[in-house]
């Protein structure tokens, strides 16, 4: 019994000596680790990594761009089910301890001792909270100590409500998705209020080790886990036995989920991206939570869109099949799974989506698609596809199905409404439209090329294309201001210049090979005549008409003044040829384009908010009236030595000093009078002239409307077609052509053919319901009638009179009497 009592006083001197040493050795670690541990103090501060966001102008989402998915949650919008979940699982005495769970610390050793192993770990939430924050995931003892540490500092800063709030929301889910919110969406594609129970344990069992435990790069690894966390949810009492049946039941069912984006806009987006990083830099960009709210309207972004995709595939049909994508070897041989499998890993571009032709028939074919459903092409869905030869040349029209497809062809088919398909292709040519706001620049609907995903390359932005015709009004509005009038005429005849650089001569030649003889300048504008424009330039000097071309915001880098400037030979983006248009449609002033309407932090506080420069016809009237009061006060200054704060007995410096800011106001640039007689003369060729024909083919509706006009252009060769159009509310400009310089579109593909389209398309939703908005005739504009072969006023034998509207200052002279003269045919033709 002594000898007993001995020993159990020296093992219980052992015991204390044990949690001496083990007490001292803890106190040396914190010495050593403790100066060197970051700093808690401001966890409460933590910036949780957000990604930027983009969003249209009424707050639809257009994208997101970070390296992080991240979507901030409170504790209080978090389902009890997942705290339950990670509590049991993760750390079930999380209430109790105060950052480090001894009991569970020993439980670890002792398995890691006797495993001879380190597959336990035993870190508590506010551990991994502090590894998550502030260390790495490195498994060595001084980390695992220094997470000790480091989790008594954070529970002394931050209650146990805000730890559980800042792991949930720092915790990495895999597949770029960092907090609960983000990865209910990335997994499921739902909001966090939204999870079922057995979705919400797939989750909570990913942090354990997210590579391993995901439910779409292991399905297998994550069923176990799964089930594992419900289980010790059962066993803590958090759920019944019927819950747990039940959810252990279910399937995985997980799939990745992309952003659930609003606007299609990514070329606006890739704008804007570019945009930002140049402001702050990308990983601030990436990684602050800023929101960019844009100038795009969702309406007409999505007419825009539509409006390009239809007319760049109705172009493509009208020069022919160029073939399957690929052909699929020993067809025959490869089963449903694999045919599917091959269809599985082509994309969907646009509304496009990949067949396999498994059967063709007299005039029928038969396709499967990438679900395993199987449907039939009919006749009038295919019959279209005539051999591709050239842009201007087709092979004969095809007869039987076999003609066209094969089986084992990949192809392209397009849903129609009734859920038939039709057959279809990704057009090879490329094009751009862009939409403007004229009385400020806001760019309300931009789509830089037929699929982003396929080109990311802007066509409107970063094309520099030729403008061919498009230029014309803007050499027109030159020449008025040169004194010309809408009823100057000049000869319509071929027209041949020297080159002397390139010992040889230029020709240029109208799009019809005819000409008229004696032409006014509103019938040469609304046909789109070449050689009284290019008459019309060496009349006013190229170098007169590249000034003007400047003064409107054009850049001179990219034009020269020769002649055949009148012809569009400068090189200009499609934005740029819009904002020119839109000097026409706000009555003569130059607006500057823009995209970003404010930037935002997570917070709401707005780091930058736009202020363009407006129009504003009653501030330029005041800003007149201020000039002469501020010249008058001059004058008398000068004369009297009177100081003018004591001539309140005179009117005009009884005028108030106004309170504009002369930097927001939009510069006028045309003369309004100018601008009106141009906005008559467009509208001539919307009703009368090269765009008429197109338009009252399809029966558009924009006829009907006295508010619109526009131009169509075409280079040489018809290598770039375009239409620029406008009315009050809106500038508009399409372009289509081959990203290739060198390809042509084909006979036939002038602007009112192939771009005009994409205008039209764009219009009719976007003035749909809206009233009339035409600019009003300003003072100093007079209608008088005149000679249509002369131009001049008409005297009292003149046969067919018209009126013409002139500036009263270039009213014509009077016809003599007696003058015969005969009277041009006024029927629309040659219209290109």
């Amino acid at each position: 019994m002594k000898y007993l009592l001995k020993a159990s006083i020296k093992s219980g001197y052992f015991v204390i000596l044990i949690a001496i040493a083990g007490f001292m050795g803890f106190a040396g670690l914190y010495l050593y680790l403790g100066p060197n541990l970051p700093n808690v103090d401001s966890i409460r501060e933590i910036r949780l990594q957000t990604p930027m966001t983009v969003y249209s102008n009424d707050g639809e989402l257009i994208a997101e761009f970070g390296d992080k998915r991240r979507i901030p949650v409170t504790l209080d919008e978090v389902p009890q089910t997942f705290i339950d979940a990670l509590i049991a699982t993760e750390d079930k005495r999380f209430y109790e301890h105060s950052g480090v769970d001894f009991w569970g610390v020993m439980r670890a050793f002792v398995n890691n001792i006797t495993t001879g192993t380190r597959s336990q770990g035993a870190s508590t939430i506010t551990q991994l909270v502090a590894r998550n924050v502030y260390l790495n995931r490195k498994k060595t003892f001084t980390r695992k100590f220094r997470e000790m540490f480091l989790a008594w500092k954070i529970e002394s800063e931050i209650s146990k409500h805000q730890i559980l709030e800042l792991f949930i929301n720092k915790a990495h889910f895999s597949h770029r998705a960092y907090g609960l919110g983000a990865a209910a969406q990335v997994y499921y594609g739902k909001d966090i209020q939204d999870l079922a129970l057995n979705e919400v344990a797939v989750l909570a069992g990913i942090p354990k080790g997210e590579s391993i435990y995901n439910p779409i790069s292991n399905p297998s690894n994550a069923l176990a886990r799964r089930n594992h966390v419900l289980g010790r949810m059962l066993a803590e009492g958090y759920i019944d036995q019927a819950s747990f049946d039940e959810a252990t039941a279910q399937p995985i069912h997980s799939s990745k989920h992309g952003t659930d984006l609003s606007v299609s806009a990514p070329y606006v987006a890739e704008m804007v991206r570019r945009e930002m990083i140049d402001r702050f830099g990308r990983e601030d960009a990436y990684n602050n939570g800023y929101r960019i709210y844009t100038t795009i309207d969702n309406r007409l972004q999505k007419a825009a869109q539509s409006a390009l995709r239809k007319s760049l595939q109705e172009y493509d049909k009208r020069h022919g099949y160029r073939g399957p994508e690929q052909v699929i070897e020993n067809f025959s041989e490869k089963s449903l799974e694999q045919k599917v499998d091959i269809l599985k890993s082509l994309p969907v571009i646009t509304e496009l989506q990949p067949a396999l032709v498994t059967e063709t028939a007299e005039q029928r074919a038969v396709v499967l698609l990438a679900d395993g459903s199987q449907h039939t092409l009919d006749w009038e869905s295919m019959s279209w596809a005539a051999p591709f030869i050239s842009s201007s040349a087709k092979g004969k029209k095809p007869k039987l199905a076999e003609d066209i497809l094969s089986p084992g062809d990949i192809i392209r088919v397009k849903a129609n409404e009734d859920k038939t398909y039709s057959l279809s292709q990704v057009p090879d040519v490329s094009g751009g439209f862009v939409a403007v706001n004229p009385s400020n620049g806001a760019i309300r609907a931009l789509v830089g090329g037929y699929d982003f995903n396929l080109n990311q390359f802007n066509m409107v932005t970063q094309a520099r294309r030729q403008p061919g015709s498009n230029i014309k009004p803007f050499i027109y509005s030159a020449a008025l201001e040169k004194g010309y009038t809408a009823a100057s005429v000049l000869n319509d005849a071929p027209f041949v210049k020297e080159d002397i650089t390139a010992e040889d001569f230029w020709r240029p030649k109208n799009d019809s090979g005819r000409y008229k003889g004696p032409t006014r300048l509103r019938d040469a504008l609304r046909f789109s005549n070449n050689s009284i424009s290019v008459r019309l330039m060496n009349a006013i000097n190229p170098s007169f008409a590249e000034d003007y071309l400047i003064k409107l915001g054009f850049p001179d880098e990219y034009m020269e003044p020769y002649t055949s400037l009148a012809l569009g030979s400068a090189s200009f983006t499609p934005l740029e040829v819009a904002t020119g248009y839109a000097i026409f449609a706000n009555g003569g002033y130059k607006v500057l384009p823009y995209f970003i309407e404010k930037i935002e932090t997570p917070n709401e506080d707005v780091l930058f908010a736009a202020e363009p420069v407006q129009v504003c016809k009653s501030c330029e009237e005041q800003l007149e009236q201020r000039a002469e009061v501020e010249s008058s006060e001059q004058v008398i200054d000068e004369l009297t030595d009177t100081p003018t704060d004591n001539l309140d007995t005179d009117e005009l410096m009884a005028l108030p000093r106004l309170p504009i800011d002369e930097d927001k106001i939009a510069p006028r640039v045309i003369d309004e009078r100018n601008a009106y007689i141009m906005n008559t003369m467009m509208k001539d060729v919307i009703h009368r002239g090269t765009a008429w024909r197109t338009l009252n083919n399809s029966g558009s509706p924009l006829l009907r409307r006295n508010d619109i006009g526009g131009k169509t252009g075409t280079t040489n060769d018809a290598k770039d077609a375009w239409f620029s159009g406008f009315n009050g509310d809106i500038a508009a400009s399409a372009w289509v052509g081959f990203a290739d310089y060198s390809l042509a579109l084909g006979n036939g593909e002038w602007g009112g053919r192939a771009a005009l389209p994409v205008w039209q398309k764009f219009m009719e939703v976007a003035l749909a319901g809206k009233p009339e908005n035409s600019m009003p005739q300003p003072d100093g504009i007079v209608t008088a009638r005149i000679n249509p072969v002369t131009g001049k006023l008409a005297n009292s034998s003149t046969e067919k009179a018209i009126f013409e509207i002139f500036r009263t200052e270039y009213v014509p002279e009077k016809e003599p009497e007696n003058t015969l003269t005969n009277s041009p045919d006024e029927e629309i033709e040659d219209i290109f």
